[in-house]
């Protein structure tokens, strides 16, 4: 059978809204890059309040620019799936999210653009734009972005987004710092020839940690019931890199070690598989990260 031919069943974990994806966790779960900045960003800073909005130990931390448009900008590892139903005014559109902690006044606007990388002028290279207000000061917020416009003279289709940019506070010219975290929206595109349906609930595949890998890695999965399980790592193109399980394995939670320190840098997925379901799931292996 060709390797084009070569089906992987998908399964990305949903956040609070069906299909949503965790970009960055910022505490081994990533799949967006950072680009140039006008401010100061620290991908790897300290929460400065964690609470129940946000637990985690570590996210990322800007220090506003004095320019007017100030802005960061990320580019995924892969597109994003068709984003139509984002560019959407319904109640019933999904939005994406993002927890925020910011020392600017309440009432302060962020703006989020979906775009292309490879035309990085507006309105040009964005396909549509996201506006939210923060709504307290120095502590942690979930915010929900807003369709506001798909501007005049765009030259982006929906299945062509590969680029997410963040304004905080534009038309301000006041040094803010701004921690934000969790920043979830359309998942990414799979490769082609990669279908993406739901596993079976008799068991769950967790994301390999950390993530990126450099030197070893851990994946986790739990089994509600005994029975024949396989685990192997595939390359972009469908290649078998290697089979770590083939066995009878008893319920609970399993945790494989993965060396990753011979493989070349790059985005693997591993597949699990059990009673004739399959559950997929994205690793990165950088050894610069």
């Amino acid at each position: 059978m060709k390797k084009m031919c070569f089906f992987i069943t998908v399964f990305i974990i949903t956040q609070k809204v069906a299909g949503q994806q965790n970009y960055c966790d910022f505490e081994g779960n990533k799949v967006i890059s950072f680009g140039l900045s006008t401010g100061i960003l620290d991908s790897f800073a300290l929460n400065p309040a964690p609470d129940s909005i946000n637990t985690s130990s570590y996210c990322a931390k800007y220090l506003r620019n004095t320019s007017l448009y100030d802005i960061i900008r990320l580019y995924p590892d892969m597109k994003l799936t068709d984003v139509s139903s984002y560019a959407n005014s319904s109640t019933q559109a999904p939005k994406i999210t993002m927890k925020v902690y910011s020392s600017a006044p309440v009432g302060s606007q962020i703006q989020l653009q979906l775009g292309k990388k490879n035309i990085d002028s507006f309105p040009a290279g964005t396909h549509s734009s996201y506006v939210t207000t923060t709504t307290v000061q120095n502590a942690w917020q979930e915010v929900t972005f807003y369709y506001y416009e798909s501007p005049a003279g765009s030259m982006v289709l929906p299945t062509e987004i590969d680029k997410i940019i963040l304004l905080f506070d534009p038309l301000s010219t006041s040094m803010e710092i701004i921690y934000f975290d969790d920043i979830s929206g359309p998942p990414l595109m799979p490769p082609a020839g990669i279908s993406m349906i739901d596993a079976s609930h008799s068991f769950k595949l967790f994301q390999n940690s950390p993530n990126p890998a450099k030197q070893n890695t851990v994946i986790t999965f739990q089994l509600n019931s005994s029975g024949l399980v396989s685990l192997a790592l595939f390359d972009m193109l469908g290649n078998l890199v290697s089979s770590l399980i083939n066995e009878e394995m008893k319920a609970g939670t399993h945790a494989i070690p993965l060396e990753t320190a011979t493989k070349p840098n790059g985005i693997y997925f591993y597949v699990l598989k059990k009673d004739g379901f399959s559950q997929t799931k994205r690793m990165v292996v950088s050894k610069n990260y």
